[in-house]
């Protein structure tokens, strides 16, 4: 937020964020649907003493075949991509082709992580693509804005980057000894389950591809039609709102193989009792970090370098951070149909989304810019939540909500208002920091005392006892 709007212009910044958000589009279907896969068949082929029977070199192979297939189509579509963005964005064509490495990496490490979560490792998978990835971006612009590499130099640096962080994954999962070598089980791996997963995987593209045209296809579009600078503008605001989903992604880490088995016992009372705990938790962390966000967000601007230009997204952040915490809480919606036999749900409905968000996005964009964007992001994702909620409530009898949920929605209102009581201040980069903080402290204190005081959630209760306890001078020790 700091490092990146400093050294880099809006239209470099622009850049940089579309070469890695298409990247992500194009992953969707060139990894051929191989961790939806993982997550769904993993179990029938899990022993550890056979090597897994032999699913990693499978797992390795369908994104090797999609990767191919991607980088073809990407270059005889390469005309069409320079043209559509010659006239407002001219930047973008220069380096557009940077897109094809630094989408076979993206499909490699989100394989590769799909593995060790089925090993049940996160930790370091989620430490490389969170924290390291991070790192390596804001080390290098550093280097941009210190005059040591040129823009373009930067660039292959950022995507180098990404090869580094798929090839420390690869060394990890050998030091944990899961780099198993086997040829598939022919016992287990039969004609008819492969045909199973090819189905699963098929339909998965589908809807990656999806999830992937809702969630970026705006500013995608803001470049071809209304520039770079927009784009910027829209980027900045949308990664202030980005900040509220890391719970939820969290969370869905750790429960998607307990979901995944429970639903192939038809288990529905634990997946009813994961999915409100999930829900209600996401909801908790998803909204302080709303209030947090939403209660500072002109001192933010004001400390962000160039804040002047991007704080004409305020607006942005508001509609995208709402519509985040309204999703939040309405649980594992998505990961409940996905892996159901009802999972052709989630291609079906998050096609409906992708296009009706690109119609939208035709709709308001030409009308309103970086603002209409928004709205049309807004109004897909909320309608895209409450289709995944009706789908869920109808084939499961499951639905997210409980009176916890009625009580956080109470606690963020109450003290969202109180922000209003603060007493005014000269407005200066100095004291806009020390109100943040300020600020931040009293609401995180605030939110965690009626939290407990009301008893919302008994794993944040939980938490706080065993917290408690290892504290000596709260037992008198």
């Amino acid at each position: 937020m700091y490092v990146s709007t400093k050294f880099l212009s809006v239209e470099e910044l622009a850049l940089t964020r579309l070469l890695f958000e298409n990247s992500l589009l194009f992953a969707a279907f060139a990894h051929l649907g191989t961790p939806l896969i993982a997550d769904k068949f993993f179990a029938k082929f899990r022993d550890d003493d056979a090597g897994h029977n032999g699913i990693l070199p499978l797992l390795l192979g369908l994104p090797f075949v999609g990767g191919l297939l991607f980088t073809i189509l990407y270059l005889l579509c390469s005309g069409w991509i320079q043209q559509y963005y010659s006239e407002n964005s001219p930047l973008l064509i220069k380096y557009h082709i940077l897109v094809i490495p630094l989408t076979l990496f993206w499909l490699y490490l989100a394989v590769l992580e799909s593995y060790c979560r089925n090993n049940s490792r996160i930790a370091v998978p989620n430490f490389i693509r969170e924290v390291f990835l991070r790192l390596a971006n804001v080390l290098v612009i550093l280097m941009f804005g210190f005059g040591w590499v040129s823009f373009q130099l930067m660039l292959y640096l950022l995507i180098a980057s990404y090869g580094l962080a798929l090839i420390s994954l690869i060394f990890y999962i050998r030091k944990l000894g899961k780099w198993y070598w086997f040829k598939p089980n022919p016992q287990i791996f039969t004609g008819s389950l492969f045909r199973s997963m090819l189905a699963y995987g098929s339909f998965s593209i589908l809807g990656g591809i999806g999830v992937n045209l809702m969630l970026f296809i705006d500013r995608s579009m803001l470049a071809g039609e209304r520039g770079l600078i927009q784009t910027g503008i829209f980027i900045i605001a949308a990664y202030i709102a980005g900040v509220i989903e890391i719970p939820k992604k969290a969370i869905s880490q750790i429960s998607i193989p307990l979901l995944s088995t429970s639903l192939g016992k038809e288990d529905y009372e634990f997946v009813r009792q994961i999915n409100v705990k999930s829900a209600l938790n996401q909801l908790i962390a998803g909204g302080l970090f709303f209030l947090l966000i939403w209660s500072s967000i002109d001192d933010i601007f004001l400390l962000i370098p160039k804040g002047e230009t991007y704080r004409e997204g305020k607006l942005v952040v508001l509609f995208l951070a709402l519509v985040k915490v309204f999703d939040t809480g309405t649980g594992l919606n998505t990961e409940i149909i996905l892996y159901s036999r009802f999972y052709k749900y989630a291609t079906y409905l998050i096609l409906g989304s992708a296009i009706l968000g690109f119609l939208l996005n035709l709709l308001f964009i030409p009308m309103y810019g970086f603002i209409g964007a928004a709205l049309a992001t807004m109004i897909t994702t909320f309608l895209y939540s409450m289709s995944r909620l009706f789908v869920v409530w109808r084939k499961f009898g499951v639905q997210p909500f409980s009176q916890g949920t009625v009580k956080v929605v109470l606690v963020l209102a109450v003290l969202y208002l109180s922000t209003f009581l603060e007493p005014h201040y000269t407005v200066s980069k100095l004291s806009a920091m020390i109100a943040i903080v300020l600020r931040s402290a009293f609401l995180c204190v605030a939110f965690a005392v009626l939290i407990l005081k009301l008893d919302v959630s008994p794993e944040i209760r939980a938490l706080f006892e065993t917290a408690k306890k290892r504290l000596p001078y709260v037992n008198g020790k």
